[in-house]
């Protein structure tokens, strides 16, 4: 289950996913939340988050989804820099939990929620 639906995306997203590729985009936005989050979504469910918790996560889906859309291409490259002459490009991504290359307008959003809390509980 998507932790966004179109219609969030709507209203918290950069509006840059094609409507046909949407859905597959915060499907798995809404997975790498669960890794950012240490699965702690799933072990108590969405419905059981606060009010403040749930807009958060479906606010940072939808950020997520973006910065995939984005940058994905990037995300995935073995290099981290490239340099040519006197030009030079370092690509930079914030590394949440599980290895998930987010940007920090998602931890950020994430953050104040507790779920990405390393403790245990």
């Amino acid at each position: 289950m998507a932790y966004a639906t179109p219609e969030d995306y709507d209203r918290y997203g950069d509006g840059v996913i094609p409507v046909e590729q949407l859905e597959k985009a915060l499907d798995r936005a809404s997975d790498q939340i669960d890794r950012l989050t240490y699965n702690r979504i799933v072990a108590c469910g969405f419905d059981n988050l606060t009010p403040f918790q749930q807009l958060n996560v479906t606010k940072a889906t939808c950020q997520q989804a973006d910065f995939v859309y984005k940058y994905g291409d990037y995300l995935t490259m073995p290099l981290s820099g490239y340099s040519a002459g006197s030009t030079s490009m370092t690509f930079k991504a914030a590394t949440g939990a599980g290895g998930v290359q987010t940007s920090d307008a998602v931890l950020d959003l994430l953050l104040p929620t507790g779920l990405t809390d390393r403790r245990l509980r």
